[in-house]
């Protein structure tokens, strides 16, 4: 790989990483439905097991956060262990992360965990991404902790 390839593949890595890291940030917004919206593609899906469902379509995206910002009153997001991989055609990649999550939902102060598998495309010199897909490992209120509670 000649280095213009090598540079690109490394600003691509970066640029992956900022929009995972922006997301995160428009999550710790109040879940901000447009900004977390606008870092999908026009057909992206967001996917988390459990009480998270499945959402199509940048629309529901939107309305999905819309809801929840009137469930979860504050959070904050931490990802961590990104693993980037972009793909040989340069438009497209997986991610691979960790999220440990810290949210007041209701009256309750939670602590939450998940696995990332995420796809990418770069559209127009820009990346989104295409499918954003979490696996939860638990939710446990803060006072019960993951060993006294398992999974909420």
């Amino acid at each position: 790989m000649d280095i213009e390839h090598r540079i690109q593949r490394l600003e691509d890595i970066q640029d992956i990483e900022k929009l995972t890291y922006q997301y995160a940030a428009y999550c710790d917004d109040n879940y901000n439905p447009d900004g977390i919206a606008s870092c999908f593609t026009e057909d992206g899906v967001w996917v988390v097991d459990g009480e998270g469902g499945s959402n199509n379509g940048r629309e529901e995206i939107r309305e999905h956060f819309r809801q929840l910002s009137k469930h979860i009153s504050w959070a904050i997001h931490i990802v961590t262990n990104m693993r980037v991989d972009v793909h040989e055609d340069g438009k497209s990649a997986t991610s691979h992360s960790y999220l440990l999550c810290f949210c007041t939902i209701g009256e309750d102060a939670v602590v939450l965990t998940l696995n990332y598998t995420n796809q990418f495309v770069k559209q127009d010199g820009k990346w989104f991404f295409k499918e954003l897909r979490g696996s939860t490992h638990q939710v446990s209120n803060w006072d019960q902790g993951w060993v006294k509670q398992k999974f909420r």
